[in-house]
């Protein structure tokens, strides 16, 4: 009767087991653009809703707090928007389709610093050159968290606006 008894506790254990296994694969996927866990939709596009100018001698601008920053501070998000070759040039108006993004970390200044980033790939029918788009902020390794949507949002201000598929 003993045995029995443990045979019952090793099934019971073990598909409770397999309930957390399986509950582990779940997505955490969701359409909150506050959540580290946001997953742009494809088909999603990133709309510049007025002129960029990109300086001479560069091949970039910085957005952060909706402006175009020349320094951007490093402890909060900041949009670098990048072209193939030095400016000046002024990116007029356009519709971006989103071909692909992804979110990194990696060491800056062990152990101190760690750069938290979104890469945003970008493509434009009317318009060459576009490189991806890096959203970026550098903060403590175990203070740190992935960059948002809502934090890139904010970042990009009235510039740039995202859409996405119904």
């Amino acid at each position: 009767m003993r045995e029995r008894k443990r045979t019952v506790d090793v099934k019971a254990l073990c598909v409770m087991a397999l309930g957390l296994m399986l509950a582990g694969c779940q997505s955490m996927a969701t359409d909150d653009r506050s959540s580290f866990w946001f997953r742009m939709p494809p088909g999603s596009e990133l709309v510049l809703n007025r002129p960029l100018t990109i300086p001479a001698q560069r091949a970039h601008v910085m957005l952060q707090h909706g402006k175009v920053a020349g320094a951007a501070s490093e402890r909060e998000v900041a949009c670098r928007f990048e072209v193939r070759d030095l400016g000046p040039r002024i990116i007029q108006p356009d519709t971006f389709l989103i071909t692909g993004y992804s979110s990194q970390r990696e060491w800056e200044h062990y152990p101190y610093t760690k750069r938290f980033y979104k890469t945003i790939r970008l493509q434009s029918k009317h318009q060459s050159g576009i490189m991806p788009m890096v959203c970026e902020y550098y903060d403590w390794p175990l203070y740190g968290r992935p960059v948002t949507l809502a934090s890139i949002e904010e970042a990009l201000g009235g510039y740039f606006s995202f859409r996405f598929p119904e």
